[in-house]
């Protein structure tokens, strides 16, 4: 019943009371949010899919909400999906302070960005990040301590925790932690971090036009000059160069 709902909704409307599409929409939006929560990817594929036509046939007058303006009512949209996906997340198991992250760093995306395709584009990311199982960290306590300072990674990258700190929030001595984490990843705590950062950046740079100052804070630097040294060094080329490349694909 809930699938011929989706197929209603993409499909002609003829037929349909506006007061009838009101309710398949909002059933389809639980729905959704169900697969956020329950990590459902197969399902949200379809979702997206119908979400996309959703918003580009604009069956429930979205982009009326702000008149002559239908990249300020998209963002709008966006805004309120982006706390409904973080609740529905937190709900299935997100950390919350991981939670916390993923919907300012949206939020900002979303204010920051000037055309409706990359708003598309960063609704697309928004609902794949909310929906990755493997931000759920269901570890069990006999997780490895390498385990540990990924989980803890992922949740405060953008944070300037020394290897000293977090040996002791894992209750671990220093020494054990970085030689454990070398054997097994082939790289330091601190790369694996920076690795961490530089991807979340490219997000940053290549949906939003947010500055270097501003995204080399966001992801955890102090500042533009090391952001971009570190930058290159990963990526391989300069953040600014990076942007650029995006812009033009």
């Amino acid at each position: 019943m809930k699938d011929d709902n989706h197929n209603r909704l993409i499909n002609n409307h003829t037929g349909i009371t506006k007061q009838e599409l009101l309710e398949e929409s909002h059933q389809f939006r639980e729905d959704f949010l169900c697969a956020i929560q329950n990590c459902d990817r197969e399902k949200l594929e379809n979702y997206k899919m119908t979400m996309n036509h959703f918003l580009k046939e604009d069956s429930l007058d979205i982009f009326k909400r702000t008149p002559g303006n239908k990249l300020r009512s998209l963002k709008n949209f966006l805004l309120s999906h982006n706390t409904l996906y973080s609740y529905s997340a937190e709900k299935g198991g997100l950390n919350a302070a991981k939670s916390h992250y993923i919907s300012e760093k949206y939020s900002i995306m979303i204010e920051h960005t000037d055309t409706i395709s990359d708003l598309h584009h960063i609704h697309t990311l928004m609902v794949d990040e909310y929906s990755d199982p493997t931000l759920r960290f269901h570890k069990p306590e006999s997780s490895t301590i390498v385990e540990k300072v990924e989980v803890f990674i992922e949740i405060n990258f953008s944070e300037n925790y020394t290897v000293e700190e977090i040996s002791r929030k894992l209750h671990v001595h220093p020494s054990h932690l970085m030689r454990a984490f070398k054997n097994e990843k082939g790289i330091t705590v601190s790369l694996y971090r920076n690795r961490k950062r530089v991807a979340e950046a490219k997000k940053l740079l290549s949906y939003s036009n947010l500055s270097l100052t501003d995204i080399a804070i966001m992801v955890g630097f102090n500042n533009s000059q090391y952001f971009s040294k570190v930058f290159k060094e990963v990526a391989g080329i300069s953040p600014k160069v990076y942007r650029k490349s995006k812009s033009q694909s």
